[in-house]
């Protein structure tokens, strides 16, 4: 391949360089597989991202090169790229296609939305309820937990809409109708109180690691500053997963390495976005934290 070529994405000129670059080894995928499959995705990621923050993890030389955390817009940003500055941080916004091809070029392996629009940074869209196994425990006490989740949140009638990590972990969004940031964190510890009362075995609120038992419930990653990894975005891993949603009852049988940029595409074409329901919001009962204790 050319090492360096110019594009036209609905009418914003996109520098693409060393598409045969390998960036999962193992795995032997290049960045135009990385291209290819940001193209093919766009319609079902669009109205997830869109109006969004990004930060991004960057691996120049691929998953097994060194990274990089970038929050701000670098140098040499297209004139097209859209612009947000939240406190001293200029975010790029993912408003088109053009914008994500222009960053995975660069590198930009794993995408992180912010869970707030970047018009409103104080109103999170969604709580996430993060299920994180301890080592040795792996993706399948994560599916345990997250069962035991659904059972909570249909007890206390809130819809919730889980996706694979793409690693051990599982991610369920719970959309929200205008709240706070402090509401939705607590929302979800006491989510995580309520599951440790009764799997007090299978699970921790435990914030150190090294003290951890089962399958933490991390709910402080619904803090304004934090950032989970996008809904469809590659990750670093050796077969380049993706964290892909999935239905309730897909837990019961998939694993992690079953979505890849290669697989997903195809998956998402005949199941469709099983994440759509997290663009429409639900009210919250404002008993909801006492209820949770009973």
């Amino acid at each position: 391949m050319n090492s360096r070529q110019v594009v036209q994405i609905a009418g914003k000129e996109v520098v693409l360089s060393n598409l045969d670059k390998v960036l999962w080894p193992k795995a032997g995928l290049t960045k135009a597989d990385l291209l290819s499959y940001y193209a093919s995705l766009y319609p079902y990621l669009q109205p997830h991202w869109q109006g969004r923050a990004l930060t991004v993890t960057r691996y120049p030389h691929g998953v097994e090169g060194s990274s990089f955390y970038q929050k701000n817009v670098p140098p040499g940003a297209p004139p097209w790229v859209e612009v947000c500055s939240i406190g001293e941080v200029s975010y790029v916004v993912a408003n088109d296609l053009a914008t994500i091809i222009w960053l995975a070029n660069s590198g930009a392996l794993e995408v992180h939305p912010s869970t707030y629009l970047a018009t409103r940074p104080e109103v999170p869209s969604y709580a996430i309820i993060d299920l994180d196994p301890t080592a040795p425990l792996g993706f399948e006490a994560a599916v345990e937990v997250a069962r035991f989740t659904r059972e909570l949140l249909e007890e206390l009638g809130l819809r919730g809409y889980p996706k694979l990590s793409g690693a051990t972990g599982i991610h369920i969004y719970l959309p929200l109708a205008e709240t706070s940031f402090e509401f939705s964190s607590e929302l979800v510890r006491q989510i995580g109180v309520a599951l440790k009362s009764r799997y007090p075995e299978k699970i921790t609120l435990e914030r150190l690691v090294k003290k951890r038992q089962g399958v933490y419930v991390d709910y402080l990653q619904n803090s304004p500053g934090k950032t989970m990894v996008g809904v469809y975005s590659p990750r670093p891993t050796p077969y380049a997963t993706v964290s892909t949603p999935v239905s309730w009852s897909d837990l019961e049988w998939c694993r992690p390495e079953d979505f890849t940029i290669k697989t997903v595409p195809q998956w998402v074409q005949a199941r469709g976005d099983l994440f759509r329901g997290v663009l429409q919001p639900q009210s919250l009962d404002p008993l909801l934290f006492s209820r949770t204790n009973s």
